[in-house]
């Protein structure tokens, strides 16, 4: 099995008889980036808490690097790089006298995070208190991508900037990534989480109700496929496994598929087509869909083998 960087094994708390997660079980692999999905309240941020160490499970367990992640969290968040959802700074320093500090606490060099801050355009000659919350959110981007920790642990990290400002943020994933760098990145930016992850657990809640790579996820849901065809089609023309024919006017066809689409690909091509349209779902489809239905929550084992 491949060493997991993080491990959750049936994880669980209680604020007093009020649920926070229960039974929360994953594990990401060293260099992987792994999402978090979840509405506020589905308990992402408590999940992330137990992970650090900063809460103590009523029960299960959690792992960094094969250590207990409550009883060994100083020796631990020497090995990570943490973006909570609303970070605090000390409001009268300036943002270079903020990332200094936080630098010197992490044994890095004074203007470690020069070139990061550069590559945001943000100014750290303005004092923090006088900062756009969107500007505050580039000083927590900056200290968490300013070092070369292992793990980077990321709380809705991109809330508050702006499109440009994303982009260069989804840069900066691409580079730790190829430096081999693991990420936990909890978010709600969907897309952000299409583009950057290598796998997605969705949690409602407070459990678990699916850990799958992204396109396992897109794979495992209906397409829809349109086409205007020369002719009218015989009425049996799409009997396919997998395949519903939600319409069917004329020479106007709307199809639903779902798995291997191949064998539709093929009864499609010994018609003449005219247009053709294909959508598949995409990330955000996906998310609604648990939160819409009626699905059961279970405990995902999301180990990877």
């Amino acid at each position: 099995m491949t060493d997991l960087v993080i491990e959750a094994a049936g994880l669980t708390k209680y604020y007093g008889k009020r649920r926070g997660v229960e039974g929360v079980t994953f594990g990401v692999p060293e260099g992987e980036a792994f999402g978090f999905l979840g509405p506020n309240g589905a308990g992402k941020t408590t999940t992330i808490r137990l992970l650090l160490g900063f809460l103590r499970a009523t029960g299960g367990e959690a792992r960094l690097f094969g250590g207990d992640a409550f009883r060994d969290a100083a020796s631990l968040h020497a090995r990570v790089a943490y973006l909570g959802s609303d970070p605090g700074y000390l409001g009268e320093l300036t943002g270079a006298e903020q990332l200094d500090y936080l630098a010197e606490l992490r044994g890095l060099p004074r203007r470690a995070w020069s070139a990061v801050a550069e590559r945001l355009e943000l100014d750290t000659t303005v004092r923090i208190r006088r900062l756009s919350r969107g500007n505050r959110q580039k000083i927590g981007v900056v200290a968490a991508f300013m070092g070369h920790e292992p793990l980077l642990v990321l709380d809705e990290p991109t809330s508050g900037l702006d499109p440009l400002m994303q982009r260069e943020f989804l840069a900066l994933v691409a580079e730790a990534r190829t430096n081999g760098r693991t990420m936990f990145l909890s978010s709600h930016n969907l897309v952000e989480v299409e583009r950057t992850c290598d796998r997605v657990a969705i949690i409602r809640d407070g459990r678990i109700v699916d850990v799958s790579t992204v396109g396992e996820l897109l794979g495992s849901h209906w397409r829809s496929i349109n086409l205007v065809l020369a002719e009218p089609p015989a009425p049996d023309a799409f009997d396919l496994p997998n395949v519903e024919v939600a319409a069917m006017t004329g020479r106007e066809v709307h199809l639903m598929v779902r798995g291997d689409v191949n064998p539709l690909l093929e009864r499609i091509a010994g018609h003449v087509i005219q247009d053709i349209a294909i959508t598949t779902p995409d990330v955000e489809d996906l998310f609604l869909h648990y939160y819409r239905d009626e699905i059961p929550a279970t405990t995902a084992e999301g180990v990877p083998a």
